[in-house]
């Protein structure tokens, strides 16, 4: 009975969802090379999806994580940062074949228990162990202060990441400080739970989640929350249409579409927020204020 039941979990992580198994394409590009071992592989191309999202538009109603689901695999980068020892999941983006970046309260043990699920679309796909990528090397921000200034960390890999249409990486901000003009049109992806917290959460939603937000001033950051550091932090919102980050959504991706090259860009990392029923902005961890950190590290 035992092995019936662990025959069937292993068919519906690996045969259910092929679709989910870059593994299978791992495979088929080793059997190409195998017989041409001219071909090339793929590089990775900041800010480009195989797939097209299909954006939520302004009068769409999801939260992050409760509404809209995204494409599959339209946001490549995306990743989900388990720790298996807390069992705690956060969000993080592909920056670099063997690098990743998240939130620094996010990495709370050692790295032997940090392992990143690359390549998924659904509850499927990170439960398919062919995705799991254990790391090497965990770098906390040296100015993170315990919620939440300089929320950011960086994830090193043990084996490098192939691109594929299911992996890529997210460009980053071009400048460093790099302003962002109020009511600029972001995106959040997320695999957080509807719930603002609790153990209904635990698995967080079936399918990555997607939403838009618009930036707001500092002055109007500064009115919501007295801590908020114009200098470290973004707050973005839409409460008209009740878009909001939630609990499993921290160290996921404050995303922009560039108009000019097409290419998605990381502005920030998902940090904390008010995480009430009443949509309150949530606030994210500056990435153009940190680049000098982050580049040190590609």
């Amino acid at each position: 009975m035992k092995f019936s039941i662990i025959v069937y979990f292993l068919w519906l992580i690996i045969c259910v969802q092929p679709v989910e198994n870059h593994f299978f394409n791992w495979i088929w590009n080793k059997v190409q090379h195998t017989f041409d071992p001219n071909k090339s592989q793929r590089v990775f191309d900041c800010g480009t999806s195989d797939i097209p999202p299909i954006l939520p538009a302004k009068m769409d109603t999801p939260r992050v994580t409760g509404g809209l689901s995204a494409v599959d695999h339209s946001f490549p980068w995306m990743v989900n940062v388990v720790n298996l020892k807390s069992l705690k999941s956060c969000g993080g983006a592909i920056i670099g074949p063997d690098t990743i970046v998240t939130a620094a309260h996010c990495i709370i043990d050692q790295p032997e228990y940090i392992t990143v699920i690359a390549g998924a679309a659904n509850l499927f796909g990170r439960l398919n162990l062919f995705n799991y990528y254990a790391a090497s090397q965990v770098i906390v921000h040296p100015n993170y202060i315990s919620c939440c200034d300089n929320d950011i960390a960086i994830i090193k890999l043990k084996k490098v990441l192939e691109r594929s249409e299911m992996i890529n990486s997210i460009c980053l901000p071009a400048q460093q400080n790099q302003e962002l003009k109020p009511e600029t049109t972001a995106f959040i992806v997320g695999w957080g739970g509807k719930y603002p917290s609790g153990d209904l959460n635990t698995f967080g939603s079936f399918h990555l989640k997607q939403g838009l937000v618009y930036i707001k001033s500092n002055d109007y950051c500064k009115q919501i929350y007295g801590t908020f550091d114009e200098r470290d932090e973004i707050c973005a919102t839409n409460t008209h249409d009740n878009v909001d980050s939630r609990e499993g959504d921290s160290g996921g991706p404050l995303m922009i579409l560039n108009k000019t090259d097409n290419r998605w860009y990381l502005f920030g990392v998902t940090s904390h927020g008010a995480n009430t029923q009443t949509i309150q902005p949530g606030v994210y961890s500056s990435i153009s204020a940190k680049l000098d950190f982050i580049k040190k590290y590609l």
